[in-house]
């Protein structure tokens, strides 16, 4: 159970280890990190964080066993709560996208050439930059307006299968390089958000192996 999911080893409130999870069975679980595995007494009573992309953020108890160079042993590992993170996991991205807008009724739409419009659904093309993204919503940044409302029909190319996203636009800031749009996903179904909170563990555990790495 949580093979490869991101975890991070606590002494009294403070991470003293980044890694994921090797193997958990029979009360055992098995921490590799790339870091020198170091500071840790036999015997010594831990928490265990870790991230699984189908059960959340599962908080265990246990006691330091067995360590080697890159792996930590923990022994009498108990469960001691469960945070669904769905709602609030959210990581930062740089994402080129292209997708079809519909502007709300009543909005005041631009003049767009005929060949960005679709005339089936009256839908007008339009290319973005996801900044961030989670299972329920995203924040993008676009360089032509995109009134409060707006849907964003969408694929996002970083995910494992190809399925339109949904998106409502929510809020508007406007920034120096362009207006960064608050959305929420609409209608996704329960497959496509555990497709979406996977990237967003997946990305999260990746960029914390980078920043693992450049500080060795």
């Amino acid at each position: 159970m949580h093979e490869l999911a991101v975890c991070t080893v606590e002494v009294e409130g403070a991470v003293r280890l980044d890694g994921y999870v090797r193997e958990f069975a029979d009360g055992v679980m098995w921490i590799g990190s790339q870091n020198l595995v170091r500071g840790f007494t036999e015997g010594e009573r831990v928490v265990l964080r870790v991230l699984d992309d189908q059960r959340g953020e599962c908080v265990y108890g246990g006691v330091v066993g067995r360590m080697s160079a890159d792996l930590l042993g923990c022994a009498q590992v108990e469960l001691l709560s469960t945070l669904q993170k769905r709602a609030v996991a959210r990581v930062q991205v740089h994402v080129e996208c292209e997708g079809w807008v519909r502007f709300p009724d009543g909005a005041d739409v631009p003049d767009d050439e005929a060949a960005d419009i679709d005339p089936e659904t009256g839908e007008r093309r339009r290319r973005f930059t996801v900044l961030d993204v989670s299972a329920h919503g995203m924040r993008m940044m676009a360089m032509t307006a995109l009134p409060i409302g707006s849907l964003v029909r969408f694929v996002f190319p970083e995910l494992s299968e190809a399925f339109w996203l949904h998106a409502e636009v929510v809020r508007a800031q406007p920034s120096r390089s362009g207006t960064h749009y608050g959305c929420q996903f609409r209608d996704a179904s329960p497959r496509e958000l555990d497709d979406l909170f996977s990237y967003v563990l997946r990305t999260q555990g990746a960029l914390r192996r980078q920043q693992m790495l450049s500080r060795e």
